[in-house]
């Protein structure tokens, strides 16, 4: 007689991308049948905010409201610059035809596995109980709930378990992440357990563990311990399925649970992890406030129409990582990287690099404001993340590949000293594949080096060999190459002339600028962008409008000032 699908139910708080991918990796095990999801809406009562209120001033201070009001309008200030140039249901359109197999909220993941998704309220209501009765579960799954009673958590057959981000029982309780890397220690873990009267009290069915590097922060642990989590869930699932679980009481330590930490621990962290980067509010209002009132006064306006009338006019975007877990400068989140080329397609036109470059090479006027789009390195989600959306836009691009990386497990010098995540390389299939969508390959060295500092053996080297790996691979010419790092320093003379003689056509660099029909292409400026780039920000960028292109300009004014005949 074959075995009845195990029946599992969800009881999630939010709508966010770790719940869903949690909810998914348990509906893909054989032998599930996932039956509903119950979700959270109550909001907290006018009591209960204003207990959480005093609680705050007392922990805080009295400038704890103040502080609150200021995050407040950072929120809404940088959603509010967020919408300014596309709508999100344009980039919502955009996603789900790059990502077909992706699910974006809870409702289209509940119709994707054939669930009913429920707004029950308080999870703890009568409604919840009620429709987690209908839904005849054997299993409770809770994801980030409120802490849950015994006539909710003992609606199906079997009970529920809970994925906790977190090892118990030294670190029940919330936020994840935050307290180990305060306490120091080497590692955090995540558990699933049953859910008892008790915080995170249960006993253990699986656990599993990340280790905290050097380089590591309370926002890319918790990235960390959510992939873990997914995993170390679906695992206690299938014991669970499999009748295999073999659940293990909690050690008794006279430990109470984590709580949120107050300002005075949130500063000692930052203290003690200096590459953790202290968000500051006021400057974030300041940016967001003067890109909505640029755009929305008239003055992008303005300044893009005088650009037209330019004979000649190019901007090209870098960006390096297209991924949703690594927030740096290197990183744009696939949300936003299609929302910056939909507000830009929605203005300017696109040009594939090598029609930019053969213009450059003519002399012939770029049609003002011609956009090209480039990425840099060797890693692997360019093109799993950033293709799927350049195709359905239908924009060009151009990857420009460390070949010394490809079909390797090599992490770059910068993401070592710098980040905390290891990054795929891509593979050859992936620079096939790349190269077959009609997207263009250009060389950046073979092993990523400084040609501003190296020997001038290592250079030809690291010049002509990347390009010559690439055209074996690709079986194409490659006849542009971008130098690593690309700040002024580290383009000097002789390295330009050996990729010229290396028989490559342009030369791209990164220290931002314009280009024109009258640009040397042996110096082809590139402007960066990145997860914190607003749409409504890459286009004042386009139209040298940021308050950084302004600072700049009025630096160069100021030393050239300094600088010219009879001043003292």
């Amino acid at each position: 007689m074959e075995k009845p699908n195990l029946r599992v139910v969800f009881l999630v708080g939010s709508d966010n991308r770790s719940t869903r991918q949690s909810i998914e990796a348990v509906c893909r095990l054989p032998g599930v049948k996932p039956v509903g999801i119950l979700l959270d809406t109550e909001f907290p009562s006018l009591r209960q905010r204003r207990k959480s209120l005093f609680r705050n001033i007392r922990e805080n201070g009295w400038l704890y409201p103040v502080l609150r009001v200021v995050e407040i309008i950072c929120e809404k200030m940088s959603e509010a610059a967020a919408r300014a140039a596309v709508p999100r249901d344009e980039v919502r359109r955009v996603l789900e035809k790059a990502f077909p197999e992706a699910s974006f909220s809870l409702a289209e993941l509940a119709q994707r596995y054939g669930m009913t998704l429920h707004a029950v309220g308080s999870m703890n209501s009568l409604e919840a109980i009620r429709v987690l009765g209908e839904c005849r579960a054997d299993l409770g799954i809770v994801l980030g709930t409120r802490i849950l009673k015994p006539g909710t958590f003992n609606v199906p057959r079997l009970g529920s378990v809970n994925l906790h981000k977190g090892k118990v029982p030294e670190y029940r309780g919330m936020p994840p992440g935050f307290w180990e890397l305060y306490d120091g220690v080497t590692s955090a873990g995540v558990t699933v357990h049953f859910v008892d009267k008790g915080l995170d009290t249960g006993d253990i069915i699986a656990t599993g563990s990340v280790p905290i590097l050097k380089m590591d922060t309370p926002d890319s642990l918790l990235e960390k311990l959510h992939g873990e989590g997914t995993k170390t869930l679906a695992r206690a699932v299938g014991l669970i399925r499999d009748g295999d679980a073999k659940p293990q009481t909690q050690e008794k330590l006279s430990v109470k649970p984590r709580s949120k930490p107050a300002k005075k621990d949130i500063a000692a962290l930052h203290q003690r992890l200096p590459h953790w980067k202290k968000k500051n509010d006021i400057s974030m209002i300041a940016r967001n406030l003067y890109s909505l009132l640029a755009y929305y006064s008239g003055v992008y306006f303005l300044a893009r129409q005088y650009h037209r009338l330019a004979r000649s006019r190019s901007a090209i975007i870098l960006h390096h990582r297209v991924n949703d877990y690594s927030k740096d400068v290197l990183t744009v989140d696939p949300a936003t990287f299609a929302a910056q080329l939909l507000a830009i397609s929605k203005h300017y036109p696109f040009s594939s690099t090598v029609d930019l470059v053969e213009r450059i090479l003519s002399g012939k006027p770029i049609p003002p404001t011609t956009i090209a789009i480039h990425f840099d390195d060797c890693y692997r989600d360019v093109v799993t993340n950033g293709a799927p959306i350049l195709r359905v836009l239908g924009i060009p691009a151009c990857a420009f590949i460390n070949s010394g990386f490809v079909n390797t497990d090599r992490s770059f010098a910068h993401d070592v000293a710098k980040y905390p995540f290891t990054f795929e390389m891509l593979r050859s299939s992936d620079v096939r594949t790349w190269n077959r969508l009609g997207f263009e390959v250009g060389a950046h060295t073979v092993n990523h080096v400084d040609l501003g500092t190296c020997p001038i053996e290592d250079a030809e080297y690291e010049i002509a060999q990347c390009g010559q790996e690439l055209e074996r691979l690709i079986e194409t010419p490659v006849r542009l190459f971008s130098f690593p790092f690309g700040k002024k320093e580290n383009i000097t003379p002789a390295s330009r002339h050996i990729v010229q003689a290396s028989g490559y056509t342009a030369l791209f660099s990164a220290h931002g600028g314009f280009i024109s029909s009258r640009t040397d292409p042996f110096d082809i400026p590139r402007m960066g962008a990145n997860y914190e780039s607003a749409p409504i920000y890459c286009l004042l960028q386009i139209e040298g409008l940021t308050l950084a292109q302004i600072g700049a300009r009025i630096r160069g004014v100021m030393g050239g000032a300094e600088n010219s005949p009879g001043r003292r």
